[in-house]
């Protein structure tokens, strides 16, 4: 269903998200936040999927795709291989979100 290029533009935009949160404000080194950007947009594309067949309005995906995304480095920031706080949780899920509210409106998806 999706293209190459969406699940690299997908892995960019929540690599640039983790890197600019996670890296910056809870000393995980770069390599750990690309890693983890890895299962984070496999569900991320797993969600946007749904929300593209029940036509679903951007404004209510993207955060949802943002919250889903800090759920997921709460649960890897559960383990002692990942550090995460609540305030840079809460800056990336609004980060994220803004980011693919933006690309959403830049790059409308049609239902194939």
């Amino acid at each position: 269903m999706f293209n190459q290029s969406q699940l690299l533009g997908k892995f960019a935009l929540l690599a640039a998200a983790g890197l600019l949160t996670l890296t910056l404000f809870d000393s995980n080194p770069w390599w750990k936040t690309l890693f983890f950007a890895i299962p984070a947009t496999l569900l991320n594309l797993f969600l946007t999927g749904a929300a593209i067949q029940n036509s679903w309005p951007a404004p209510l995906t993207a955060p949802l795709l943002g919250v889903a995304a800090a759920v997921l480095a709460g649960l890897a920031g559960l383990t002692p291989v990942f550090r995460t706080t609540f305030g840079t949780l809460v800056g990336f899920a609004l980060l994220t979100a803004l980011l693919e509210y933006a690309f959403a409106r830049v790059f409308p998806q049609e239902v194939q």
